[in-house]
């Protein structure tokens, strides 16, 4: 790491409000949005410098490890500069030759507009900061007088930015890349979403959450809470049908891909990003899955896209709790090389660091990691199984040569009746089946336990579930989760969807400091449990768009139908001596509930697939 060569203290702490192309709040002008920027004083006027920035739309709301934003004046907050800026982005990089940038996303904190939940609003607010750093847009020294004599200019900007963030702030950078927008030169999304559809309704499915019905924060409610309050000072609510299209567009009903969602997928055009990604994601985020990584990540190398990753064992959880030192170094090598042409070699190193079991961090050509080779499951029947008495303890997960499919048992003619079935209950179930449950007979799951590995199983990439099966109802859900058996240190991640947990203990300060900041932040370790059982990965689909996302198609009750879907990515190594077990139901307490089916399986068509390095 670099020594610190500029004062912190001193440095020049300012405000712009910028322009941008569109009236969101319907207020007959177009909207400013309020960006606060800190930058070194002694390189005003000798240098061009590179800028840091965070967009995010809770600057208002929430704090960043226990600091949130202050300002130096907070009876005129608006025309008052920050005096602390939350975290330690600041601290770290101002002393080290750059500017950093927060800025409040459309229609949040100060910022004028309509905040359309990741939307082209949200993207042009963020886009916005890196024209105005380029002189395409304009900017003010006050949100209330546009006149030359009050404009505004980064006289002192390089005109290149990176753009970093955690969950919202991340899924913002990752918009921003797909628009192509010239001066983006890298982001750094951190356990961010690529697809808000697969935030929201992941393989067709309806989270379960806030709403009062039991669905996920839905668009439309998550925009009103994140909406300015702003003292009342601003024109929030004539929006030209902005919070209907946010209703109407997310279409909770059905779930179906379409336009709206389309706009808010950002991986499908990675063949636009100018800028390079930097990954970051825990292999166990029950908030941001790794839905949002492995499709994304796929895309980015098809394109060319230069890329790196890392990949931890925990949850909803930043790399500045779970790898500190290594964290900052990596970080302050990528911006150099990335914002100021440092040839630090950092692009000649591998592309993926993944965590494994026990804490240690290894790095590889690529992820999911070379090597690694598609092993299939199939169900072995067991001596009562053809009797479809309900009984779903009945079979044994085994390991099926390659290339064996379906039709080698008999069942490729979707019209003939298998031999071997199981019948499961509908029930709305938690996706944990534990080692004392697991033997125990259960009507609402079908659950099939491996032999005993004799070496470890390092599974990496993306699992995939195949299968044939009757259903009860038309609109329902179909189930599975991979489990691991065996006594183990576990990770195990809270309700608020974190696996690390705070210590007493304070860090010394980030960087550079002052009396209103001191960029001192607790230590943080893993929440872990001595458990029998670890659960390796789940998923499901919405049977109603097992054919197609775009398209919502009830599916015939009582006929055999083929569906087939993948499982979350991960990265994980499951023990020798452990054992490997497949659990299929219709509905798990994570989504919300839906119309309950009963579901008879073909055993001898299920075929789990998994990579394996």
């Amino acid at each position: 790491m670099s020594d610190m060569q500029y004062s912190y203290e001193n440095a020049i702490r300012e405000f712009v409000y910028i322009e941008l192309p569109f009236d969101g709040d319907a207020d007959g002008r177009k909207d400013l949005v309020r960006a606060d920027i800190i930058r070194p004083r002694e390189l005003d006027g000798t240098a061009k410098i590179p800028v840091i920035m965070d967009p995010s739309p809770y600057y208002e709301l929430y704090d960043r490890h226990g600091e949130k934003s202050e300002y130096a004046h907070p009876e005129d907050k608006w025309n008052s500069p920050l005096k602390l800026f939350p975290f330690f982005y600041d601290n770290y990089f101002v002393p080290r030759g750059y500017a950093v940038v927060l800025l409040s996303t459309s229609g949040t904190s100060l910022s004028e507009g309509f905040c359309d939940i990741g939307g082209p609003k949200d993207v042009a607010s963020a886009n916005a900061v890196v024209d105005w750093l380029n002189g395409r847009a304009k900017g003010y020294m006050t949100r209330d007088k546009r006149t030359p004599d009050n404009e505004m200019t980064a006289y002192w900007a390089s005109g290149l930015v990176g753009a970093i963030g955690k969950s919202y702030d991340g899924s913002v950078p990752n918009g921003m890349a797909a628009t192509g927008i010239e001066g983006l030169k890298t982001i750094v999304p951190i356990s961010a979403i690529s697809s808000q559809y697969d935030w929201y309704h992941p393989h067709g499915a309806l989270l379960n959450g806030d709403d009062a019905d039991g669905g996920w924060w839905e668009p439309d409610n998550f925009a009103a809470s994140l909406e300015s309050a702003a003292d009342g000072k601003l024109q929030r609510f004539n929006t030209k049908g902005g919070w209907q299209r946010l209703h109407d567009g997310s279409d909770k009903e059905y779930r179906s891909y379409n336009e709206f969602w389309a706009e808010r997928d950002y991986r499908s055009h990675a063949d636009r990003f100018k800028a390079s990604v930097f990954i970051v994601h825990g292999v166990n985020d029950l908030n941001v899955m790794m839905n949002q990584v492995d499709d994304y990540w796929r895309a980015l190398g098809e394109h060319g896209v230069p890329r790196k990753i890392w990949l931890h064992q925990y949850a909803h959880d930043d790399p500045f709790d779970v790898r500190h030192d290594a964290w900052l170094a990596t970080l302050e090598r990528w911006f150099d090389y990335w914002l100021k042409g440092v040839d630090n070699g950092i692009m000649d190193e591998p592309e993926a660091t993944i965590e494994d079991p026990d804490g240690n961090w290894h790095e590889y050509a690529s992820w999911p990691v070379p090597g690694a080779v598609a092993c299939t499951f199939g169900v072995r029947a067991g001596n009562d199984g053809g009797d479809g008495d309900g009984d779903a303890r009945l079979g044994e997960l085994v390991e099926v040569a390659d290339g064996a499919d379906r039709a080698a048992s008999g069942t490729g003619d979707v019209a003939a009746e298998p031999t071997h079935v199981a019948t499961v209950k509908g029930a709305r179930i938690k996706e944990l089946t534990t080692y004392a449950e697991s033997t125990a007979a259960h009507d609402d799951r079908l659950l099939v336990v491996g032999a005993t590995l004799e070496r470890d199983w390092h599974i990496s990439g993306t699992p995939h579930l195949s299968l044939r099966v009757k259903a009860s109802a038309a609109d329902t859900n179909l189930c599975a989760s991979v489990i691991e058996y065996g006594e183990g240190n576990y990770v195990q991640v809270s309700e608020d969807i974190h696996a690390l947990v705070e210590l007493k203990e304070k860090r010394p300060p980030v960087g550079g400091f002052s009396d209103d900041d001191k960029a001192s932040f607790v230590v943080c370790v893993p929440r872990k449990s001595h458990e029998m059982q670890n659960m390796v990965t789940r998923g499901w689909i919405a049977t109603a768009h097992k054919d197609a996302f775009d398209a919502f198609t009830p599916t015939p009750v009582d006929e055999w139908m083929d569906v087939s879907f993948d499982l979350l990515a991960t990265d994980w190594t499951v023990r020798a001596g452990h054992r490997l077990a497949l659990a299929i139901y219709n509905n798990s307490k994570r989504l919300a509930a839906v119309p309950l089916s009963d579901f008879t399986i073909d055993l001898d068509s299920v075929r789990l697939t998994l990579p394996v390095a």
